[in-house]
């Protein structure tokens, strides 16, 4: 768990933990942090994913995703996600803030399929937030870009269009509900490659970091479904953080005495 969330490691890293493969959340952050790969690299920031799963779901994920493979690790079993203190979900042991973690209520849900405690999840359940991002999804959000901007190429450009009779400049009506339906197709088609053997795990969910020198100077932990982490924060934070560094290396070179010129 240390390693990969980059203690021990100098500079920038930013480690991203999807949940399982096949889940709205893992699909709609690798998308969104995708775009932002070249400009992370560019200033040196060192980025890396973990998924739930097999590896040939990993590399499905990829290939449907666009999310570089080679950045990708599973953890099958969701140890690491454990060993980090993760939600769990709805009705399984772990840490958790809310009612929905106490052992009781995990008692009395112990005869539930984990597709019955997901469809609880989906309804706001043990999953803080979620219903709120629904609707955000359905009835936009005046507050946010364009999803052109914030999921390039993901719906396809004649779609695109279409929204604009809606307006421009924002997230408009079902732009975002869109993305989830196409993502959700993708998904469903493809369920057993892209979820995990221990079907309990498709509750998990998972969180980021941002490290410094191997110390957390950011983090997140999802409390329910679509509570993933605000990519654009993430990606803000840790340019700060890798030009906050090299400026410091600057000034730590102008002094040295002796340099050659």
């Amino acid at each position: 768990a240390e390693k990969l969330v980059g203690e021990g490691d100098s500079g920038v890293m930013v480690t991203a933990f999807f949940t399982q493969w096949g889940d709205f959340d893992s699909f709609e952050m690798a998308q969104r942090l995708g775009p932002y790969l070249p400009k992370l690299e560019a200033a040196g920031v060192k980025v890396s994913a973990v998924g739930i799963g097999s590896m040939d779901g990993a590399k499905e994920f990829a290939k449907l995703t666009g999310f570089p493979s080679d950045k990708l690790f599973v953890d099958s079993a969701a140890t690491t996600y454990n060993a980090l203190g993760f939600a769990p979900g709805f009705g399984r042991e772990g840490v958790t803030e809310g009612w929905w973690g106490n052992i009781n209520v995990v008692k009395a849900t112990q005869s539930w399929s984990p597709y019955a405690k997901l469809m609880a999840m989906c309804a706001g359940v043990g999953s803080p937030g979620t219903l709120q991002e629904v609707f955000r999804g359905y009835l936009g959000d005046r507050d946010a870009p364009e999803i052109k901007e914030r999921f390039p190429g993901v719906l396809p450009e004649p779609m695109t269009g279409l929204f604009g009779v809606l307006g421009e400049g924002y997230q408009r009506p079902f732009e975002l509900a869109t993305v989830r339906l196409l993502n959700m197709g993708n998904i469903l088609t493809r369920w057993e490659t892209l979820t995990p053997e221990d079907k309990d795990l498709i509750l998990q969910r998972g969180g980021a970091f941002i490290t410094k020198n191997g110390e957390v100077v950011w983090e997140h932990k999802d409390k329910g479904i679509l509570g993933y982490a605000d990519v654009d924060a993430l990606a803000r934070v840790a340019l700060e953080q890798a030009t906050a560094s090299s400026a410091a290396g600057s000034t730590t070179d102008s002094s040295l005495p002796g340099e050659a010129a």
